[in-house]
């Protein structure tokens, strides 16, 4: 009985000695600068869309910093290329002219990376861009107008290597401020599929 009692005075000791030793950490703990990890990435993307009922591709790129391999923000910028054709009014009293419609933007994102060090892993960007759109006829502009994206997603992330990821990306295209005649926010709006090509360190 008393070696019983020797070893569990024995073990609270131990565990005393190293809690007096360990930190506390509460919900409001911070990590300080010297514990947080730092990274960043480059990448360009190309994605499939539907736009003013036309199927086109979307090329893009993006810079951002990550911050504990969980969070990452950085500027954004994309343009709608591929066939822009279609039948619409030139404002000049044709309501059957060829048209192309062209469309940029450029902004910020914020993303939330779930257990990036997995070989497979998800990460949930937000992109916030602003642009213009224009309707052109034979080269000439015939209308256009600012426009604000809202563009929420989510990114099936590969770890190829540890400075070259690559991800399989869907997201929803939400188009506000449109004032053109021949496009409304709901056609311009629209869901895309794609690649994303990160590089960087993570």
């Amino acid at each position: 009985m008393n070696r019983i009692i020797l070893y569990i005075a024995l073990m609270l000791g131990s565990m005393l000695g190293y809690s007096q030793n360990e930190e506390i950490q509460t919900v409001f703990s911070r990590k300080s600068s010297a514990e947080r990890t730092y990274g960043g990435y480059g990448a360009p993307s190309i994605k499939g869309t539907q736009f003013n009922n036309t199927t086109g591709i979307i090329i893009g790129g993006q810079g951002a910093v990550l911050v504990d391999r969980k969070f990452s923000f950085g500027g954004i910028g994309m343009a709608f290329v591929g066939n822009t054709s279609f039948s619409g009014d030139n404002l000049d009293g044709n309501n059957n002219a060829s048209l192309d419609l062209n469309l940029g933007a450029g902004g910020l994102f914020v993303e939330y990376v779930v257990q990036l060090r997995r070989p497979v892993h998800f990460s949930i960007p937000v992109n916030v861009m602003a642009g213009g759109v224009s309707v052109m006829e034979n080269g000439d502009k015939t209308e256009s107008s600012a426009i604000f994206i809202l563009e929420p997603g989510i990114n099936m992330e590969f770890n190829f290597s540890r400075y070259f990821i690559p991800a399989l990306n869907v997201s929803y295209r939400q188009v506000f401020g449109s004032s053109l005649v021949n496009a409304t926010n709901q056609s311009l709006s629209g869901i895309n599929v794609g690649l994303i090509f990160k590089f960087g360190k993570f």
